[in-house]
């Protein structure tokens, strides 16, 4: 049967804001601590860098105070990584040049110089997507990582991540397979807190599978997702959050329940393949503890049932479809609210437009603005495009239903209509 290698793999790493709290008082190991045993278990373990780390002569009034940016020395935190057992780091993030350009390349040397390896940015993205290799125990993994064009990347054609396509994950798949054992696809991608995979990326990410990936890893919606065999390949849709502030970050607020625990991804891997997998339950506690900790009791019970139903999730189309299309809806809704709203917020502004032109305030909406960058943003940014497109085929569902309808005798088609 050959050596088989344990392959771990952990979601998002975040070590600021909150984290920086704990790691203040008792050091950059802290985040990492109560973890150890468990990670301790890989052969070979991946992580999701979220983090940037500025260069020590980053000018301190350019920090962008709601970036993910590391206030601490950045090779300190790189030897926390390295100690507390990553091997390999995911860079194909949408924070990655959360301190420009600069950013992004002094984090990479300062991971690569605490003897990590990495993958998934560079000058051009013909470097971006150039595979990471790593070979333990005679297995030879080969990585392959990437990250959808975001609100934050904007489709720059500067030094950035590699973006994700299909066609651009099949075509490198197929380059490294007859060079490696184990084929690693991460993918940095879709909306944030969905239970379940979008629609295109699950059908996307299982014709990856079928290509000759053996282990693929999603990540960035910040919550936990179902995880599959797909003939012989494991892939887990989300890894959720490892390291991160879900408790002091208000962002996080509201999604809390689903963002302050998730799993560590421990997978058997033989020559050959995935042998095996399990998933170990943690959650991430309230301040000032504000780390993971392995779930116990009647925790981890729930935690794990809670997977299986992700799990089954991933097997209900229409369960799947319904999760799509709403979180589709709600992803639009926040562009129009964008466009509807002043370009120079009020402190009148939440009592809505009536109260607005009451007061005599400008609240027309500034049309090139909106043509400029809120619909670029929407059709040219594939985070947005896919909502998009999801928007376009429930709007064209409802219109072919108004269609089909028997003419009315007495109005034209337009009467029917509630925004006239």
């Amino acid at each position: 049967m050959g050596n088989t290698v344990t392959f771990g793999a952990v979601g998002d790493i975040a070590l600021a804001m909150g984290v920086s709290q704990g790691i203040a008082t008792s050091g950059v190991q802290w985040p990492f601590e109560r973890m150890a045993p468990i990670l301790s278990r890989a052969d070979l373990l991946f992580g999701n860098m979220e983090t940037v780390l500025p260069p020590p002569d980053y000018p301190e009034d350019e920090i962008d105070r709601k970036a993910l940016i590391a206030t601490f020395p950045g090779p300190d935190c790189a030897r926390a990584l390295k100690d507390a057992g990553f091997d390999f780091l995911n860079l194909a993030a949408n924070h990655v040049l959360d301190a420009g350009v600069v950013g992004m390349a002094y984090t990479r040397q300062t991971l690569e110089d605490a003897g990590l390896v990495t993958a998934g940015v560079g000058r051009t993205q013909s470097e971006a997507r150039r595979p990471a290799l790593v070979e333990v125990d005679g297995i030879r993994f080969g990585f392959l990582c990437y990250g959808e064009d975001s609100n934050y990347s904007l489709g720059t054609r500067g030094p950035c991540y590699a973006y994700y396509t299909l066609d651009a994950v099949l075509e490198d798949v197929a380059k490294l397979r007859d060079s490696v054992d184990i084929v690693v696809v991460s993918v940095h991608a879709d909306i944030e807190f969905m239970p379940t995979p979008s629609v295109p990326r699950l059908e996307q990410f299982r014709r990856i599978a079928r290509s000759g990936a053996n282990i693929i890893l999603g990540h960035h919606p910040h919550v936990p997702q179902g995880c599959e065999m797909i003939d012989g390949c494991l892939v887990a849709y989300s890894l959720g959050n490892f390291i991160f502030p879900a408790y002091s970050l208000p962002y996080m607020k509201r999604h809390r329940a689903d963002s302050a625990y998730s799993f560590v991804l421990l997978a058997e891997v033989a020559k050959d393949g995935v042998r095996s997998f399990e998933r170990i339950p943690f959650e991430i506690m309230p301040p000032p503890e504000e780390r993971p900790h392995p779930a116990e009791g009647a925790a981890r019970d729930r935690m794990l049932r809670r997977f299986a139903e992700l799990d089954g999730y991933l097997q209900d189309e229409d369960f799947l479809r319904r999760t799509w299309s709403e979180f589709a809806k709600r992803h639009f809704e926040s562009y129009l609210r964008l466009a509807v709203a002043p370009v120079k917020p009020s402190r009148w502004q939440s009592f809505g437009r009536r109260v607005a032109r009451r007061l005599g305030l400008d609240i027309t909406p500034d049309i090139d603005l909106i043509v400029e960058e809120l619909v670029g943003r929407l059709y040219f940014t594939a985070e947005n495009r896919n909502c998009l497109e999801e928007v376009l085929r429930l709007a064209r569902v409802a219109w072919e239903e108004r269609l089909n309808e028997p003419p009315d005798p007495l109005h034209r088609p337009q009467h029917r209509l509630r925004l006239k």
